[in-house]
């Protein structure tokens, strides 16, 4: 755990009490690490692995915020807030997380202006660049979001198992029909390959072109 502390300079951030709270949580892929709705408990610090950040709305659908695979406070919205989750948080890989109990950093650290500095300029940031993030990228045609999600979700950027295909339709706000048929003309341009159980990448540039840069990975500065 020291190790991630002085690799993201927390120290410069908490203080000695903090630190001596934080607690390192493994999460193997596919865990909930954050529920939408529910009630925060822990502020969380993502130090190694890959997440997805999505929203269900009341009818069950579940539609993609973003994917993240650097350095990041989570639920810090809902912290300063002391409000629900706002949006699910799962592991795409396995993940290690750093965390602070809800009521430690609220009596601690809202008294301790490094911290207080920290997560009011993450959470800026974030809304600066994330404002409007879900209603832009769904002006994007389906090929485009359908040729981020790929990216997002592919294995050493090349197999994208049929498991991850399963809800992506609603993951990406469209229809399964038209989302088979960009996946047909992803084949027919040889850009990918359909497999029993999974799709390969085979024009990883191309991919990368048709989903401009992928639209789901944060673009924090």
């Amino acid at each position: 755990m020291q190790n991630y502390i002085q690799k993201f300079s927390l120290d410069r951030v908490l203080n000695d009490e903090l630190i001596s709270s934080l607690a390192l949580n493994r999460y193997s892929k596919g865990n909930i690490i954050i529920q939408q709705g529910e009630e925060p408990e822990y502020v969380f610090f993502l130090v190694k692995g890959k997440i997805k950040t999505y929203k269900t709305s009341d009818e069950g659908k579940r539609l993609i915020l973003s994917f993240k695979e650097k350095f990041d406070i989570l639920g810090d919205i809902e912290f300063v807030q002391q409000a629900p989750y706002i949006n699910t948080v799962e592991a795409m890989t396995d993940v290690l997380i750093l965390t602070i109990p809800v009521h430690i950093a609220q009596s601690v650290g809202m008294n301790h202006l490094p911290f207080v500095q920290f997560v009011l300029e993450r959470i800026t940031e974030k809304l600066y660049v994330n404002s409007n993030a879900l209603a832009f990228n769904l002006m994007y045609p389906v090929e485009v979001r359908l040729c981020s999600y790929l990216l997002s979700v592919a294995l050493n950027d090349r197999t994208v198992s049929n498991k991850e295909l399963k809800d992506a339709a609603d993951l990406i706000g469209t229809s399964k029909r038209h989302m088979n048929r960009v996946l047909v003309d992803l084949v027919n341009e040889n850009i990918i390959e359909r497999r029993k159980d999974s799709i390969l990448i085979i024009q990883h540039d191309r991919l990368i072109e048709l989903a401009k840069h992928n639209i789901y990975e944060e673009r924090i500065r």
